[in-house]
């Protein structure tokens, strides 16, 4: 439902994310789910509590988990809405640019790579993991908190993609789409 013609809760919910937006709009996304309040509502929430608060990752991190998850399953409205951030909380969109097309060939940290390479694993082959999946992002730093903060990031971008290929959301006007290679 269109956000300008929302009352009721939809309405509400739609100021709640409109508050949150920076462009001050709802996206085309949200407002695609606007037939299910309810789920629209749970998935904004569960998107706030993963992407406002990262931590123990980085804003960078978990922005570079949406592109490299989103990029991975070809979701072009995805990648075009995580690109910018990625390239302001990198503070290099050349670099962000790149890992849009390949992270691998990306100018990373190796710790940043294999956060990565957890991710579209869990993305192409989830029942394929195994304990030393975990125990290699140990070995680079990772607790434990921050690999429940990645995978549940990873498994969000995992599901809003399909929600958003399935039902043909068109990027915004005036939103750039990035060039992204198949990550797999």
């Amino acid at each position: 439902m269109e956000a300008g013609a929302a009352t009721g809760r939809l309405g509400r919910i739609y100021e709640a994310i409109r508050a949150r937006s920076s462009s001050g709009k709802v996206s085309n996304l949200w407002q695609a789910c606007g037939l299910d309040p309810s789920g629209l509502e749970a998935s904004f929430v569960h998107y706030q509590g993963l992407m406002d608060d990262p931590s123990p990752l980085s804003p960078a991190q978990a922005e570079l988990i949406a592109l490299v998850v989103s990029a991975t399953n070809g979701c072009t409205y995805c990648v075009a809405h995580h690109g910018p951030p990625l390239a302001r909380a990198l503070g290099d969109e050349a670099l962000a640019r790149a890992v849009a097309r390949d992270y691998r060939a990306a100018n990373l940290p190796a710790r940043d790579r294999v956060l990565l390479d957890s991710a579209v694993a869990l993305t192409c082959e989830p029942s394929e993991r195994k304990l030393e999946d975990i125990e290699r992002l140990r070995e680079y730093g990772f607790d434990d908190a921050a690999i429940l903060k990645a995978t549940e990031i990873t498994a969000y971008y995992n599901a809003i993609n399909r929600v958003v290929c399935a039902l043909g959301v068109s990027l915004e006007a005036g939103l750039e789409a990035w060039e992204f290679g198949a990550q797999k």
